[in-house]
């Protein structure tokens, strides 16, 4: 196995891998996993494990049962008129009944499997084989069946006959001994497959017969009366017959078995590739991975992306994840900060993940994280320093950095901890921006504590300072990964957190000199300054969000009224034309009576022009209602201070209540909110005619808002609960809501689901991972 498998610590990873499969030969092909050197190779993989993930997921369970290593059966099949045992027969039977419920399962899935269908055409069923084991041989106790033949079955008839005829006058002898008081012991036993009477050891002389064994005690003689050995003789000549029938039967079916080697040979291949498969997405699944996007570019970005090992230990919630984005305008990364800050496990978190990709499995990073064009992989990480080879830490060091710059290249990633350490700082940071100048050509992140590298990476184009957050307050690492910053080693703080007298504190700053303690100055004043602005960026961000859920809610509900406005007016439209219809009736008849009784014309044309007014304004209601509202109409005027205006980003309206800012932004006074917006996303219109106003009171939820727990509801009450949850999670601005529906029958967590699929407001849908509720919880993004 490669050295830097063990270093990025790949190897414990296959281990975990290899537990997950289902059987040995799946095990070995995922403990020989190596990287891959074809992009459509790693897309193939990626692809197959997905598509099994989401059969594990939301499908039923893949049957993977009964997957045995039989090759060393093969090659003694190969010989022929080698008969296999029973047991070696079952065994391979089982591969074949894997080989049939394999194939019956993903042949009833192939729209699910559009990469993986190929490999399971490749399984090869013979159920003809499989009728014939099971009528010859007994699963469990692997015993040749009555069933196998006629013969065996007429030969064992006999053998039951013959033993029944025996043991008819065998008890005959014993009551007639036993009352005599003769026997040992009043029972029927068998010597040598022979029936026997137990007789003392005073009256062996007495009893005519052959004696087969003695007891220990030497008291008690096994004796066959001559009464029975013709039919003990019997039943040894109709098992000697059943003998020959099963080793004809064995043969048989092992001359089967040979015929259709080949296909069993196949049939191996594929469920060991398959057992990979399935070993593949069930580590993806409890990592909870994705598959990243794979590019040939030289090119690495991990979006939220953590060390596998760290998850499967300490679970998601307490493993911090990393952003990393290396290639596009930067080839290295110089990570700085303190001891136990975290900077190792960044480094093997990119390589082990950059690894993992290259090797066609999912990671642990979001899915739009991408993996680019990286072959070789150059790790230096930890001591290697060796008494029996006289290598010192630094000679040690060095023998490695002479192999990366002797061998890394377009399509290496290079990984070094604590780069030119070991040796006087000054020399060991000179020969590392030597190393890194070189290495331009591929990608490298470096860690370092050394300063000079910090300010090498700052001036230097194409190398960029990275670090590990320190929390300046209490002085403990928050694990965060931060690019384009360098961290400081806080050695003087924490030695003074940590009780070191002042006084030697105050003389060491003096000894590393001004130009040292002003740079380090600049980096905690920057890192103070930087957590600072995440902590207003936070806040910033959970305003934006409750903004964008306020109106988003706002436009939902706005719109929902003007859609009953125009129910309800063409609602009294239809009713109006109802009654001009009926009216219209009742006028045609009085013109007729008008008209038979000789009225005047003017008279009857009056009326006629009237009905026609009243049809023109029914009318007119009907084309109002199609018609969709219209928005205020706009003026090409510049709004300022005192306008009545429209938010053309979000639709909002209100008036502008202050002039532009320095930025461009405007104080604007809405319905509900007064709010700071660019003066160029507004427009001016003209002020509604009306003062009136609809307002709405939402009362906002307390306790968990993105969560709603419908165990123990019937499905009408839990719908009607979920439609109130969405409301306010809308309100709440909300992406991710989570919906416990319990897992039970699972009626109500199907209802749940067609509900949610139906309801425009869900953005997509799944059931929760294994650490999240599992089937008891669905997952929804709200739009």
């Amino acid at each position: 196995m490669n050295s830097h498998f063990q270093t990025l610590e790949f190897d414990k990873i296959l281990d975990k891998m290899s537990e997950l499969a289902a059987s040995s030969l799946g095990q070995e092909l995922v403990l020989a996993i190596q990287p891959l050197e074809q992009k459509d190779e790693i897309e193939k993989s990626l692809a197959r494990t997905v598509e099994v993930q989401d059969l594990l997921s939301y499908d039923k369970p893949v049957p993977m049962e009964g997957i045995l290593d039989v090759r060393p059966l093969f090659k003694k099949l190969r010989i022929e008129n080698t008969v296999l045992q029973a047991e070696e027969l079952m065994a391979l039977n089982s591969i074949l009944s894997a080989a049939r419920k394999l194939r019956q399962y993903f042949s009833s899935r192939l729209d699910k499997i559009p990469v993986l269908k190929k490999l399971t055409r490749g399984l090869i069923p013979h159920p003809d084989f499989e009728k014939d084991m099971e009528r010859s041989i007994h699963p469990q106790s692997l015993e040749i069946l009555d069933s196998a033949s006629p013969e065996l079955a007429s030969i064992r008839k006999k053998i039951s006959g013959a033993r029944n005829a025996a043991r008819k006058k065998l008890e005959q002898k014993q009551k007639n001994l036993a009352g005599r008081g003769m026997l040992q012991e009043d029972v029927i036993a068998v010597r040598n497959d022979r029936l026997v009477l137990v007789v003392k050891d005073a009256y062996k002389h007495k009893v005519r017969g052959l004696i087969h064994d003695r007891s220990a005690s030497g008291l008690s003689f096994f004796i066959e009366p001559l009464e029975t050995v013709e039919d003990n003789n019997r039943i040894r000549e109709y098992q000697a017959e059943e003998k020959r029938e099963i080793q004809r039967i064995l043969t048989m079916l092992s001359s089967l078995a040979r015929d259709i080697l080949p296909d069993i040979e196949a049939n191996v291949s594929v469920l060991a590739e398959l057992d990979a498969v399935y070993a593949r997405a069930r580590l993806a699944i409890a990592l909870n991975a994705h598959p990243p996007e794979i590019t040939g570019e030289k090119h690495i970005h991990l979006a939220q992306g953590r060390h596998p090992l760290l998850l499967l230990r300490l679970g998601e919630k307490n493993v911090v994840p990393l952003d990393v984005s290396l290639g596009s305008q930067q080839h290295s990364l110089i990570i700085s900060g303190p001891n136990a800050g975290g900077k190792t496990v960044a480094l093997k978190t990119i390589g082990l993940l950059s690894l993992m990709a290259r090797c066609g499995l999912c990671i642990p990073a979001l899915p739009h994280s991408s993996i680019g064009n990286i072959h070789r992989f150059f790790v230096a990480i930890g001591d290697r320093q060796s008494i029996e080879n006289d290598l010192s830490t630094f000679s040690s060091h060095l023998l490695q950095l002479n192999e990366i710059a002797r061998e890394a290249d377009e399509r290496s990633l290079v990984l070094i901890d604590e780069i030119g350490s070991g040796t006087d700082p000054e020399e060991g940071t000179a020969l590392a921006m030597a190393l890194l100048r070189h290495l331009s050509s591929c990608l490298s992140v470096v860690t370092t504590h050394q300063s000079a590298l910090k300010a090498f990476a700052y001036q230097t184009g194409g190398i960029e300072n990275a670090s590990m957050e320190f929390d300046i307050d209490t002085l403990t690492p928050t694990y965060r990964f931060r690019t384009g910053i360098p961290g400081s080693s806080y050695a003087f703080e924490i030695a003074d957190r940590t009780g070191l007298p002042s006084v030697l504190i105050r003389d060491a700053r003096e000894n590393v000199g001004s130009s040292k303690n002003k740079l380090e100055g600049l980096i905690l004043e920057l890192e103070e300054k930087l957590q600072r602005y995440n902590d207003s960026l936070q806040q910033i961000s959970i305003k934006e969000t409750e903004l964008q859920g306020l109106t988003r809610l706002y436009r939902d509900k706005t719109e929902n009224i003007r859609s009953e406005e125009r129910r309800l007016k063409k609602q009294a439209a239809q009713q109006a034309e109802q009654i001009l219809a009926e009216t219209n009736a009742r006028v045609e008849n009085i013109i007729r009576e008008i008209r038979e009784k000789q009225a005047n014309r003017e008279v009857i044309r009056s009326a006629k022009r009237k009905l026609e007014e009243q049809k023109n304004a029914v009318e007119k209601i009907r084309m109002d209602v199609d018609e969709e509202p219209q928005l205020p109409e706009t003026t090409h005027e510049k709004p300022a201070k005192g306008d009545y205006v429209r938010w053309t980003k979000f639709g909002s309206t209100g008036v502008i209540e202050s002039t532009p800012d320095k930025r461009g932004k405007v104080m604007l006074q809405t319905a509900s909110a007064k709010i700071s917006v660019p003066q160029s996303e507004l427009v001016k219109i003209e002020p509604p005619k009306t003062k009136s106003r609809v307002r709405y009171n939402i009362e906002r939820p307390a306790g968990k808002v993105n969560e709603v727990d419908l165990r123990g509801m019937d499905v009408e009450t839990a719908l009607n609960a979920v439609d109130q949850f969405i409301d306010r999670a809308l309100l709440n601005g909300l992406k991710d809501i989570r919906i416990v529906h319990g897992k039970g029958t699972g009626k109500l967590r199907a209802e749940i689901f067609d509900y949610l699929k139906k309801n425009n407001q869900i953005a997509s849908l799944r059931l929760g991972n294994w650490n999240e509720g599992d089937t008891g919880v669905t997952i929804a993004q709200l739009k």
